[in-house]
Order: C-alpha cells, then structure tokens, then sequence
C-alpha cells in the first residue's frame, strides 16, 4: 500500500512540475512580449527609429512596419524596403501587416521610378522600368490579400498607365523609334511588293 502511495505521489510531483514549468514558460513568453509592446509603443509617439536588440524588440513585425515608416520619411528607400521585406517574412499571409508591406513597398517603388523619369527623362528608363515593374507585382500581391482595395488599384493602374506591358519592348524609347520607324515606312501602292498591276 505504501508503494503504490509513493508512485503516486511521485507522479503528481512529477505532472505538478510540469505544469509549473510550462507556466514559467508561458509567463516568461507573455513578458517578453509586454517589453517589446513597450519599446514599439514608446517609440512610435515621436517615430523614433527602433534599434534596441533586448529581446528581439526591433524584430517584431510592428517594430519591422515602424522602421520601414521611418527608413521611407527619410528618403532611404532601400533600408525601408529591407524592413519591409523582413516583415513580409515573419507574418502569416492573412496578417494586415502583410498587405500594408505590399502597397507600401509598391509606393516606394513607383515614386523612385517617378522621380527618376523626371530628373533625367526617357533616358534613365532603364533603371525606372524595373522599379514599375516591381511596383506593379507589389501592388498585385496586395490585390491578391484584399481584392477590393481601391487605393491599390488605383496605383495599380497608375502604374500600367506608367509602363502598360513590358513584354517585348524595353522601355517608352523603343515604343518611340517603332513609331518613327512605321512613319517612314511607305504605305499604299509603294509599299506593296512586286509592280502594281496597270502601270508600266
């Protein structure tokens, strides 16, 4: 009889710390997270850059979304697209953070290639074709998440309207040249082949 009371209470000492220990755990988890809200919460009022690594507080997805937000105010795009890229990777793909990623990064793409085009023209289409190129996929997998989202289509097709295909033309200057060049081309009874019938 004692031995079996002795088993038992073994395992009750064994399953009580267990659950002990998987409280400890979830609580540790819980504070973890409080210090990370913390430190977005604290820095978000004044948009302060996140940089404290504690814990992994600038890894979070909304301390990802915060930096991306900041890197974009102040004209770095790369960076803010790192961040975004980064946030994209550490959400679900039903995360509202998700999407905002998408049509931000959208946004930063199509303005770079929009500021590009106008300090140096048709010229520096080879490096803003790319960028609306981009753009448009961005703005796709935004659409893909919520279909309805007017503010994306609209820049979606601001930025068809910008480069409408990009299948077999490199760029507005080839579409140029295409046009000059069927321009010059004769039409009528000169263009067809061989003599016209009826004439000597």
């Amino acid at each position: 009889m004692n031995e079996k009371w002795g088993r038992v209470m073994r395992r009750g000492v064994l399953w009580a710390s267990l659950v002990v220990l998987v409280t400890v755990v979830m609580l540790i988890k819980q504070l973890i997270e409080v210090y990370q809200a913390s430190v977005y919460r604290n820095r978000l009022v004044p948009h302060e850059l996140i940089e404290q690594t504690l814990l992994g507080a600038n890894q979070t997805p909304q301390a990802l979304f915060a930096n991306a937000v900041f890197y974009d105010n102040q004209l770095k795009p790369e960076q803010a697209l790192a961040q975004y890229a980064a946030l994209v990777s550490k959400v679900s793909a039903d995360d509202p953070l998700r999407k905002q990623a998408y049509f931000n990064s959208g946004n930063i793409y199509m303005r770079t290639a929009t500021r590009l085009l106008e300090q140096r023209g048709l010229p520096a289409w080879d490096e803003a074709g790319p960028l609306v190129a981009l753009a448009k996929e961005s703005y796709q997998k935004a659409l893909r998440i919520e279909p309805d989202w007017s503010e994306v289509k609209y820049n979606y097709h601001l930025a068809l309207r910008l480069a409408p295909t990009t299948h077999g033309m490199s760029g507005p200057q080839q579409y140029e040249d295409e046009q000059i060049k069927a321009e010059e081309e004769p039409s009528g009874w000169p263009a067809m082949p061989g003599n016209p019938r009826g004439m000597p």
